[in-house]
């Protein structure tokens, strides 16, 4: 069995890591979770799983956005 690692904010509820859990194994099958929390991510998560990398933290977002806007 496959591991995923998530790192969630510190404000990720119990509710909202088990949904993203269940959605990753409905999207990938099944997978054994590692967890971890960064104080430094403002809001969202990042999955690291099978040597990609998803990243939907608020932080990684905000990058691009100031970024299209300097353009």
């Amino acid at each position: 069995m496959k591991t995923a690692k998530i790192v969630c904010a510190g404000n990720v509820s119990d509710a909202a890591y088990r949904d993203l859990c269940a959605r990753l194994c409905a999207q990938f099958g099944e997978i054994r979770f590692e967890k971890e929390t960064d104080a430094s991510l403002v809001g969202g998560f990042i999955v690291l799983y099978d040597g990609k990398v998803y990243d939907m933290s608020l932080r990684t977002q905000l990058e691009a956005l100031r970024n299209a806007c300097a353009q």
